[in-house]
């Protein structure tokens, strides 16, 4: 199985059946995308200004698609730049019988309804807020798919540094609520909503934290990826750990998931601390395989979590108090912070 696929370069969940979070000013009205200047490492991925790709260029989008078994997953592949502005691309990349077909993985399919387009789409740079106008198309989906829709429009939105908030409207109309299935929407919506939701065995959702867990799945063709999952586990107010220990449980019995830790239970980590920007990662030596190494996408979906609840900090990595954390791919984890990655999952086109 092909396991290294990482380039290298929340509080409780609010409303969970819901997804109605915290109120936010939306931004409606708002004046057209001012793409800001690359991000720094640790962001994620910057709205390139025109000016700086030149025809023929291509660039990095997160597609958010649905995978075999039901995860929406990131893909990250590169698209061709034209006078698109690259959020409406990546959004008509995502759209049922749109171009972005041809590039998902075998068993992927895209996410938003057949015939979807983006009227117009703006960012209130105040507030974060993309508010994105889709023509009526959107509307046609089957009750099963609303959540998984608003999943990864929303993820793939937000993995814009300019985007935190997405607004939806239809036709001019601001949406208060979907129509298949009712999901209220009279309120911006950001990551808190969560994404592949499930709950550990045992946790009520009035005394839950939810964490964002990255697990493997794979393709039938051998394409294997990380999926995201976000879990609600028993209140905590250490969430970076809690993280961290439920990636070394791995994933819940009725998960058809791939673990990234093996035994994968009975090991806690030694030590989740945060400092100077870093969130430093002390784990357990018998993690580690007979020769001492430490699995890679054990160590790659650390970063990943982590970097989810604290995309600006990096992660470094320790066993045993040691700045040798040295992975099955050789390389060494606890010698030099390492940030969150600009590609998740990406294809070779």
């Amino acid at each position: 199985m092909k396991r290294n696929i990482w380039v290298r370069s929340i509080g409780v969940l609010a409303c969970v059946g819901l997804l109605a979070g915290c109120s936010f000013i939306g931004g409606g009205g708002s004046p057209p995308i001012d793409p800001p200047p690359a991000a720094e490492a640790g962001e994620r991925e910057a709205l390139p200004a025109a000016a700086e790709i030149s025809e023929g260029e291509t660039f990095t989008a997160s597609l958010y698609a649905v995978d075999g078994d039901g995860y929406v997953a990131p893909i990250s592949v590169r698209l061709p730049f034209d006078t698109t502005e690259v959020a409406r691309k990546t959004l008509q990349y995502m759209v049922k019988g749109g171009p972005g077909d041809a590039l998902l993985p075998a068993g992927f399919a895209s996410l938003l309804p057949e015939g979807t387009e983006v009227v117009s789409l703006a960012v209130d740079a105040a507030s974060k807020t993309a508010t994105i106008d889709f023509n009526e198309a959107f509307l046609g989906y089957e009750p099963e798919e609303e959540r998984r829709i608003l999943e990864g429009l929303v993820w793939a939105m937000t993995s814009f540094p300019t985007v935190e908030y997405v607004q939806l409207w239809v036709e001019g109309r601001p949406l208060k609520e979907m129509p298949a299935a009712g999901t209220p929407l009279d309120a911006p919506l950001s990551r808190k909503i969560g994404i592949n939701v499930e709950r550990a065995s045992g946790v009520h959702f009035t005394r839950a934290t939810p964490v964002t867990l990255y697990f493997l799945n794979e393709t039938a063709d051998g394409f294997t990826y990380y999926v995201p999952v976000t879990r609600l586990v028993e209140w905590t107010e250490d969430p970076a750990r809690a993280a961290v220990e439920e990636l070394v449980k791995g994933p819940l019995p009725e998960s058809r998931l791939e673990a990234v830790f093996s035994p994968g239970d009975g090991f806690t980590p030694r030590g989740v601390t945060l400092a100077e920007g870093e969130i430093r990662v002390d784990l357990d030596p018998a993690l580690a395989d007979a020769g001492g190494k430490l699995p890679v996408e054990g160590l790659e979906a650390i970063v990943l979590s982590l970097t989810e609840m604290m995309p600006s900090a990096q992660v470094r990595i320790t066993v045993d108090g040691a700045a040798q954390a040295i992975a099955t791919d050789d390389r060494n984890y606890g010698s030099a912070p390492v940030a969150r990655p600009k590609a998740i999952n990406p294809l070779e086109l």
